[in-house]
This record gives structure tokens, C-alpha cells and sequence, in this order.
């Protein structure tokens, strides 16, 4: 006796997707990812208000803003750094 094929196909499994395409996060939703995009944000803001308030840290880095800016004026008016 000839044993029949099963025919049957089956169907093509969900694929999982996210913002980012790889979850490193152990599954971590969307709200989870704006959640830690707003903490680090709120950090990043009290970083900034710390530096702004340290006196000699600002005039150095005015010091460097204005040298760059003026290395990207020279770039930008097509000259040789």
C-alpha cells in the first residue's frame, strides 16, 4: 500500500519587527524605548545646565566652538584646512 503525501502547506510565521529591527532589550515595547529616550534626554538636559554653570568650563568650550567654526568657514569657503 502507497502511503499519500500531505499536501497541506503551512502557513509563513509572523515576523516580528520593531523601530529599530533588532531587539536588544529583551522584547522591550514602544513605550518602554520612549521611556528611556526621555530619561536619557532629561539627563542629557542636566548635564547641559551643569556645564553651562561652570565658568571656566564655558570659556573653553566657547574657545573651541570658535575654532571649529571658523575650520567649517574655511571648509565651506572652499579652502584648504
Amino acid at each position: 500500500m502507497a502511503i499519500k503525501k500531505s499536501t497541506t502547506k503551512k502557513a509563513p510565521a509572523k515576523k516580528s519587527t520593531s523601530s529599530v529591527g533588532i531587539s536588544i532589550l529583551g522584547g522591550s515595547n514602544k513605550a518602554e524605548m520612549r521611556k528611556w529616550e526621555v530619561e536619557s534626554a532629561v539627563s542629557t538636559l542636566q548635564r547641559a545646565a551643569e556645564i553651562q554653570k561652570n565658568a571656566k568650563l564655558m570659556a573653553d568650550v566657547k574657545k573651541m566652538a570658535a575654532e571649529k567654526a571658523k575650520e567649517f568657514n574655511s571648509i565651506a569657503a572652499g579652502k584648504k584646512i
